[in-house]
């Protein structure tokens, strides 16, 4: 980003500054340069342009070249327009929630705040690539329409951020993850084959385990990346497809416990597998309008695929982290991921088997 001022500097404040420092008036420098004195006085006071016939001119009586005042001409033209601009993106500015603010400055894409509102706008539109708010706001309508799909999971009950949202995908897009992805041919029907691998492989959830996934993944085509989002957000993960082609799950790292994670990555892994190219899956602008056949539909699959027939019927009556964790060891999940889901269902209390959950270095994937 350029250093941006929150004013404009008219080139007639240098030449203003030359006269006094000189001791000439306007009038002997409009007669040096054969132009009126009323010319010198609108550049002067920044109602009239320096054109380059006028450069020229200045740059003989002042000593100050053409290509100068030129230069100081466009500047100060850029940085009325920037300002005015501003001024109508600040308009926007309220619609940017404080988190997704601190989100942008923590990417680097932005050091404004709401104390520079047109500012902050500007560089939100310059991060999703955008040049208007309304262009940005068509762009995320369109994002779950035709070829380009989306499947969230979030806490339940938890209320969604479009903008919030949005910026957490943007940055999933302009990760090393993404860029590679693009190269990438997806096998489905390798993906298949490949689920029981991978749950073999969440049974134990060190820190090389998210990284040791992304790998199994992008061996059949799959992105998996591990994106931190804004603060107090409420999704889990998030699938999409790359041009259509290539299918992306961006998480978050909610709560950072391996039950969640692993919990999450085998949902979107339904989503993958079993919703259509192009099928819109989440609605934006409401909680009801997202597609719960499609959420279902991938629960169910997430739960077949880490319990099996049996479900949680192992664990029925279980309180005790020992007898959780040898339950676990038999279904071939790991502790953490059991505790959630029997937690999810009340067959566990909330302030039961959490020291079974394991942290995950999210930032590792």
């Amino acid at each position: 980003m350029s250093t941006r001022t929150n004013y404009a500097v008219a080139p007639g404040e240098y030449l203003a500054e030359w006269l006094e420092e000189t001791g000439t008036t306007q009038q002997q420098a409009a007669d040096r340069i054969s132009a009126s004195r009323k010319q010198i006085n609108e550049i002067v006071n920044g109602r009239a342009p320096i054109t380059a016939e006028t450069a020229f001119k200045l740059g003989r009586l002042t000593g100050i070249d053409a290509e100068t005042w030129l230069r100081i001409e466009m500047q100060y033209r850029t940085d009325l327009a920037r300002l005015r601009d501003e001024a109508e993106l600040a308009a926007h500015a309220s619609k940017i929630p404080a988190s997704t603010a601190t989100y942008l400055r923590s990417l680097g894409a932005t050091s404004a705040s709401l104390k520079a509102p047109g500012k902050l706008v500007s560089d939100f539109l310059s991060f999703h690539s955008c040049g208007t708010w309304e262009a940005y706001e068509e762009s995320v309508s369109n994002a779950h329409e035709g070829e380009y799909a989306l499947a969230a999971l979030t806490e339940s009950k938890a209320a969604f951020d479009l903008v919030a949202c949005s910026t957490w995908l943007r940055a999933g897009e302009v990760s090393e993850a993404y860029e590679r992805g693009l190269r990438y041919t997806f096998d489905q029907s390798s993906l298949r084959n490949l689920i029981p691998h991978l749950r073999e492989r969440a049974v134990t959830p060190d820190n090389a385990m998210l990284r040791d996934l992304a790998e199994m993944l992008a061996s059949v085509g799959v992105v998996f990346a591990m994106v931190e989002p804004p603060k107090s957000f409420p999704l889990y993960g998030m699938t999409r497809w790359i041009d259509a082609r290539v299918p992306m799950i961006q998480q978050s790292g909610r709560r950072m416990k391996d039950g969640f994670i692993i919990w999450t990555f085998f949902h979107e892994l339904g989503h993958v597998l079993n919703d259509p190219r192009g099928e819109t899956h989440f609605e934006f602008k409401t909680a009801k309008s997202r597609n719960t056949k499609a959420e279902k539909a991938a629960n169910s699959f997430a739960f077949e695929a880490l319990f099996g027939e049996s479900g949680l019927k192992p664990f029925d009556g279980l309180t005790s982290n020992g007898a959780i964790a040898r339950a676990a060891r038999e279904v071939g999940v790991s502790p953490g991921v059991a505790v959630q889901q029997m937690h999810r269902y009340r067959k566990l209390p909330y302030n039961y088997g959490n020291q079974l959950l394991v942290d995950v270095e999210w930032g590792a994937a």
